[in-house]
Formats: structure tokens, sequence, C-alpha cells
């Protein structure tokens, strides 16, 4: 469907001023730094309506692009609401239910107390040896080759295989997760993305359905057994839990690793600073997870309000872009630089209030581990002629094309 076809097909309502209507659709147009071209979005106005959607659903949506209102719609669930949910997630289960993610006060506490125990600091501190030894192996595939091609050599796979290891899922079916994922984010048409969603929920239902599937010391049998107010989780809530899980914990990583390692090895100075300084790698990890926050959510007005001077109305949906917002030069001086003395860094890149990421430790400890091996196993890289790099957008922002490259003969033996 061309753009114009969507435009014809998306009437803009009538509350909507006709100077504050841009067709954006966070797919289309980006270039291979996303990130700087959202981030035109903020010379225009700090709330605009688009007739285009980066989601599965028809219909146009306020996009928001400012940090001070981006906060003002992540911080109060009780006007702009997550329980709305998309017509196509009724497609796959008459239960399914996203959690922590679907759910407004006073639901929402009951998921997030049964997620938060996933990512204690003592969780994390125990993942780490099992997260640098699967490291350790993917870099074993290619370090005395001098080059690899980063996001599917590396980058995907990564964090794909530290949640099969903690839902206790089989390891050979890694590559069916890599493709379904692949196929939910950033496939071409909504009938395709539609498939990539239906095909990890059934894996799920098949989990719920045979639990004994799940090893007693994982994160599936945990979610199988734990009863939050008293009560087990349904089929859909289980499925939807585990949904998202997987796909947050995957997208926000894989696109991090993208765009981190393209920086570093495009900045062999910085990159050089952080080899001979491995203490300030978490401060470094957190200002690029700021300078390349990756996603853009939607929430649901349920009651008519203003925002940045605009009118909303019940039943508008709106597209929040953590990218633009984590780029306000209103919140963040010298927004488009690197500057990981930032401090405080109140960067929107795993959102705001009460949905803020849960597993935003882990991603940080994910990240951080990533560098360290990489710094202790390879040379000095750098990217190689041939990188053709691209981006891809939608829901979450990421790279493909980032080939990397080293001298072979100063791989640590």
């Amino acid at each position: 469907m061309t753009e114009a076809q969507t435009l014809a097909d998306q009437a803009v309502p009538a509350h909507v001023p006709a100077h504050l209507v841009k067709p954006y659709d966070f797919r289309s147009g980006l270039g291979d730094r996303p990130q700087e071209a959202i981030a035109g979005l903020l010379d225009g106005p700090a709330v605009f309506w688009s007739p285009v959607r980066h989601m599965l659903d028809k219909g146009g949506a306020w996009v928001v692009t400012r940090s001070r209102e981006a906060r003002e719609v992540l911080g109060n669930p009780e006007v702009y609401s997550s329980e709305v949910q998309g017509e196509f997630l009724k497609l796959i289960s008459d239960d399914f239910h996203l959690g922590p993610l679907a759910s407004d006060p006073p639901a929402h506490a009951r998921y997030r107390t049964l997620i938060n125990p996933l990512f204690t600091p003592k969780k994390m501190f125990e993942l780490a040896p099992k997260i640098e030894a699967w490291c350790d192996e993917l870099i074993d595939g290619f370090a005395d080759r001098g080059h690899c091609d980063l996001i599917p050599e590396f980058a995907d796979l990564f964090p794909t295989g530290i949640f099969v290891d903690l839902m206790g899922f089989p390891r050979e079916r890694l590559a069916e997760f890599l493709k379904w994922n692949q196929d939910f984010i950033h496939a071409e048409t909504p009938d395709q993305r539609f498939a990539g969603v239906k095909a990890i929920t059934d894996f799920f239902a098949e989990i719920y359905e045979n639990p004994q599937l799940a090893s007693p010391d994982s994160v599936a049998h945990y979610l199988l057994t734990s009863e939050p107010d008293g009560r087990p989780l349904s089929r859909g809530e289980f499925m939807g839990v585990v949904f998202l899980l997987f796909s947050a914990g995957l997208d926000t990583v894989v696109s991090s690793l993208g765009f981190t390692f393209r920086l570093l090895a495009e900045n062999q100075e910085l990159q050089a600073h952080l080899r001979a300084n491995p203490a300030e790698l978490p401060r470094h990890v957190e200002e690029m997870m700021r300078l390349f926050s990756p996603v853009t959510v939607q929430r649901t007005a349920v009651v008519d309000t203003e925002l940045g001077g605009v009118t909303i109305k019940a039943g508008d949906r709106l597209a929040v872009s953590l990218a633009c917002a984590s780029r306000d030069p209103e919140a963040f001086a010298h927004s488009d630089q690197l500057d990981a003395s930032r401090n405080p860094n109140p960067h929107l890149a795993f959102g705001f209030g009460i949905h803020r990421c849960a597993g935003a430790q882990l991603a940080r400890r994910d990240i951080a581990i990533a560098l360290e091996r990489w710094f202790q196993r390879i040379p000095p890289f750098r990217l190689a002629p041939d990188s053709q790099i691209t981006a891809a957008g939608g829901a979450v922002l990421c790279l493909n094309g980032v080939v990397l490259e080293w001298d072979r003969m100063q791989v640590p033996q």
C-alpha cells in the first residue's frame, strides 16, 4: 500500500487542526541514522497528527516528540491508557493479554509483582557468568576470521540465547525464535508481522499446555507455578507475559548493540579510551542508550484532555517517540552529542512511569558484558569497507549491514 493510499483510507478526525497533520510512520525515509532523522521532528510541534501509523492497527495517531510531553503521557495512566490494545491482538487468542504492558492500575501491580523478582541485582549477578560464556561462544565463531556481520552473527543471537536459556526452552530452537522475531518486528506487510507473532505465541501456548516441557529452574516454570493475587496466570496471560519478556528483551538489546558497535567502530579514540578504562563502561552504555533510544510506544486517551496545547479526544491513539524525546535539547544539553558525564541522565530509552522497562538492568548488563568480552577477545575493530548499513524502522529501530573487521594477527590466542 502506498502512502497516498494509506492517507486516502485514514480520515483525519474533525478535532485535528489542518496545520498539525503530517504523515509520519517511523518506517520510511530514515536513512542509516534513524535517531538523527527522527530527531528532525523536534524542529516542529511537540504534538502533531499522523494519518500513518507504525503499528499493525489501522488509523492515525498523535505523535509526541518532546521529553516533557512524553513524560506527561507515560506518567499518567489514568488519562493515557496502556490497556486499550489493538484489534490484531484479539486474533491471537480471546484471552491473550500482554501483562503489565497492557494494564493500568490497579491490575498493573499484579503483573509487576510477578515480574520484578526476575530482575533483582542478585539475579543479575548470578546471570553474569552465563552471559559471559554465551558471549565468548559467539565470539569464538568469528574471532580468528578477522571480520563478522555484527547483527546476524552476534547481536541477534546474543540476547535470544540468553532468553531461551532463562525460559528453559531448547537451545536447538534458537533459529526459529530468531526468524519469528524478525517477522514480527521487521516484516514488510502486516500479515507477515502477524504471522511472526502467531508463531511465537503458539509455541508459548504449547508450553502452557505441556508444563513438563519447562525445566524446574526456568522462568517459564516460575510463571506457570506463580499465583499473584492468589490465582495462577491464565493461558492468555502466560502467553502474553512470556511474549512481552521475549520481544522486549530481544529488541532493545539487538538494537542497542548495532548502534553502539557502529559508533565505536567509527570512533577509534573512544573505543581505545573504553578499552583502557573499562570502569567507565556503565556510564557510557547509559549515554549510548539515550543517544540511540530505539522505541516508539503507543497509548490511548481515555478522557478528553490537552497535551502540548493540543486538544486530545478520548479514543485518540498516541505514538510516543522515545528516540525523539531522548534527544530533546530542552531536556539534554548538546542532545545530539555523546556525553557520558551527564549526571543525572534522565533519558527515556526504557520508558517512564509505572511502565518503565522491568528488564532495564538486564539490558544494561548484556550490553556492558558484550563490550567487555569484545574488548578482551577482539582487537580494535572498524567498519569494513563493504559495510552497507541500512536501518529498519517501526516500533523498534535497528541496523543491518554492520560489517566489522580487525587485524587477525592481533587476536589473543
